[in-house]
């Protein structure tokens, strides 16, 4: 009989002290969920889709436009963050500029177009921006992802470099390119907060071109610019 209230006690401490475990996980694992919600809503995410309206930007192979591969690149990664309960500003979320209109020459109208980009990069120092363009070169066999980083906050440096390694590994793994500092790139020069102009590939070279008109490269390669800014802790 002593032995079985002994076996009783045991038993009944051993249930008491896993359920006890049980509830400090739980509440263990809420909080984090919780912080981890919190971090994400710190930053601002800025996706600047270049070009736009009158300013096609570079023109590739079968006559592609890089302003509307840009917008398709943009507003999958802005799918991507919206998922993933970040809160984001697309500086255009169709074909045309952000340019006034009003003004009656087209280097005008450019130079509004850039410094309204500019004014929503530096609306809020939450903000993080991300600028989405495509490369050309005469050099045809020229291929590869490329980031530049604003000077003006260290953290540019981090995201740039965090997303040429996401690139790299997952997709691009021949690439060798580095992150570069801007030099002369307006908005990155004149950028207060984290800023980085990511040129995604060349459409000068046929094969890459095809790989950014596809909708499926876009997601993965969408899917990486989340990792990097992800691992950036922005």
């Amino acid at each position: 009989m002593v032995r079985r209230k002994g076996y009783i006690f045991v038993l009944s401490t051993t249930l008491i002290l896993c359920f006890i475990i049980m509830i400090f996980t739980a509440v263990s694992q809420s909080s984090v969920m919780i912080n981890t919600t919190e971090s994400k809503k710190n930053s601002v995410i800025v996706i600047d889709c270049g070009h736009g309206g009158e300013d096609p930007g570079a023109i590739g192979v079968n006559n592609v436009y890089e302003s509307d591969v840009n917008l398709s690149f943009g507003l999958k990664f802005n799918d991507i963050l919206k998922l993933n309960g970040y809160d984001t500003v697309l500086t255009r979320n169709d074909k045309n500029d952000i340019a006034d209109k009003s003004l009656d020459t087209i280097a005008k109208r450019k130079k509004s177009d850039m410094y309204k980009r500019l004014d929503i990069y530096n609306s809020s120092l939450k903000n993080v921006a991300i600028s989405i363009h495509q490369n050309i070169f005469p050099a045809k066999s020229c291929s590869g992802t490329q980031v530049f980083y604003s000077k003006q906050n260290p953290l540019s440096k981090v995201l740039a470099d965090n997303i040429t390694t996401s690139v790299v590994s997952n997709l691009q793994n021949d690439n060798e390119r580095i992150s570069k500092e801007s030099n002369g790139i307006f908005l990155l020069d004149n950028a207060k907060v984290p800023a980085i102009i990511v040129e995604c590939g060349f459409l000068s070279n046929e094969n890459e071109t095809y790989l950014l008109c596809d909708k499926e490269y876009q997601k993965k390669f969408s899917y990486c610019l989340f990792q990097g800014l992800m691992n950036s802790n922005l």
